[in-house]
């Protein structure tokens, strides 16, 4: 029989889920506790105990993290990274291999579990909630536990501190990884209302400053009649609005910074024009503005920053955008790195999720990363097969009758890459993804980890919450 405890415990669940109208997990994997935010917080509060135990001897840093910058690459698997480094080497003249992307300067690596309570391989609104919230939840879940109950995001911490907080993504604003931030919603999908929640509560409200994309979630799409935007001027009249790249640079002065640069997503940067921001350049605006902003207290900072369009990338089964993209978000972690001093600030940066790409064959070294190497990479019929392939995609390099050709004429850095199997887009993969870490604390982040331990281990680092934190380690029992 289950113990008093769990049985009440398992009744106030059920009858949240029949209240709430949400389906029931399937059997197998109908969990009680982990629908709890407690359970969640309780593991990752263990295993920071375990970690500190662990490393306590070695390694004896006592700084505190004034500033903590969170990148996410969102659907950067492992293979992504490889590539993107190859074709960082390639685009500079190299053979490629031997090139190195700015998180290989990082001295601190891990591997981060990103499965969700009810999927082995998870959405990026479930992973926002454990990255960003400490709470593993279901896919399409935001900034709540399974069973409802509204979790304390980072930024939220970060702010009751006394600290200034922004958010950057190259996504709409409203989108899954940066509303997992500030909202809370059963599905996603309810962009409308994660925009209001942006505008209107804690800790969207208090933000410094916001840059990513969406325009219509804030305007015209919506059917209650608020201007979204109106507000915001209205409640920051020292604020600056800015639609390009010549406005963004012209922001000045000491009051809040909101752009957006698209009425959806912000288009991709081998689709964009000059006057759209790059990913680096927002990341420059916003570190310079919550600096300043944070001289005011000298409390610091907390941000969060996404290069979004890696993940939309792969979904086109475009390899070419998802690396394109990668190395945009290279460059936005060169400016984190040139423009934070790592005795004060920790920078985290991970992904969300894997993707299916996949990189084999027997190439040369120095072959093109988008392309193959014609004379080393046949199958058991001779027919040759790029480097890149995908599990899963829309396009099979295959004559009419369903028999596999060479890939060789259409392989181009705008072009579909080839997929074993037939469907709709890319679909996410469910291995572990690469977390790096730099500045105090950073040691904390190495080994395998679940991923909802992450917003933990930031919040030790900082002294933020009522966890367990640099701060008051001493006083836990």
């Amino acid at each position: 029989m289950l113990p008093q405890a769990k049985l009440i415990g398992f009744s106030l669940i059920l009858n949240l889920i029949l209240v709430s109208g949400e389906p029931e997990l399937p059997a197998e994997v109908k969990l009680p506790d982990e629908q709890l935010a407690s359970y969640w917080i309780r593991q990752a509060q263990e295993q920071l105990q375990q970690r500190l135990a662990r490393l306590r001897d070695s390694s004896p840093d006592k700084r505190r993290a004034k500033n903590v910058v969170m990148l996410l690459a969102d659907g950067l698997s492992i293979t992504t990274l490889t590539a993107a480094r190859i074709l960082k080497g390639q685009r500079g003249g190299g053979t490629g291999e031997e090139s190195l992307l700015a998180v290989e300067r990082f001295p601190y690596a891990g591997l981060s579990k990103t499965y969700c309570i009810d999927a082995q391989i998870p959405d990026s609104a479930c992973t926002s909630t454990a990255y960003l919230g400490g709470v593993k939840t279901r896919v399409g879940c935001l900034g709540q536990s399974a069973s409802g109950e509204p979790v304390d995001s980072l930024m939220q911490l970060a702010q009751r501190a006394g600290k200034v907080t922004g958010v950057v993504t190259t996504t709409r604003l409203t989108d899954a990884s940066p509303a997992g931030g500030y909202a809370h919603v059963s599905r996603r999908g309810e962009e409308l209302e994660i925009a209001r929640q942006l505008m209107e509560e804690e800790p969207g409200r208090n933000f410094k400053v916001l840059l990513g994309g969406g325009l219509g979630k804030f305007a015209d799409e919506r059917r209650d009649g608020k201007d979204l935007l109106l507000q915001w001027r209205q409640t920051n009249p020292q604020g600056c609005y800015c639609r390009s790249l010549t406005e963004l640079k012209n922001c000045s002065g000491n009051g809040s910074l909101l752009g957006i640069f698209g009425d959806s997503h912000m288009p991709y940067h081998l689709a964009a024009t000059k006057e759209q921001p790059r990913l680096s350049d927002l990341t420059a605006a916003a570190l310079e503005k919550l600096e300043q902003q944070s001289r005011v207290n000298g409390r610091g900072y907390v941000v969060f920053i996404e290069g979004g369009r890696i993940d939309h990338g792969h979904h086109e089964t475009r390899v070419g955008y998802a690396l394109d993209e990668t190395l945009e978000f290279d460059e936005a972690v060169e400016t984190a790195l040139r423009m934070t001093d790592p005795q004060e600030t920790l920078l985290v940066v991970t992904s969300d999720h894997s993707h299916t790409l996949t990189m084999a064959g027997a190439a040369n070294r120095g072959t093109s990363i988008l392309g193959m190497d014609e004379q080393l990479q046949r199958d058991l019929d001779g027919v040759p097969y790029s480097t890149l392939n995908y599990a899963v995609g829309k396009w099979q390099s295959s004559d009419n009758a369903g028999r596999r050709m060479s890939p060789k004429k259409k392989l181009s850095p705008t072009s579909f890459t080839p997929s074993f199997i037939k469907g709709r887009k890319g679909v996410h993969a469910g291995e572990d993804v690469v977390v790096f870490a730099m500045g105090p604390q950073a040691h904390l982040f190495g080994g395998i980890m679940e991923q909802n331990l992450l917003p933990h281990l930031m919040s030790y680092a900082a002294c933020l919450g009522k966890g367990l934190t640099l701060c008051n380690q001493d006083q836990q029992p």
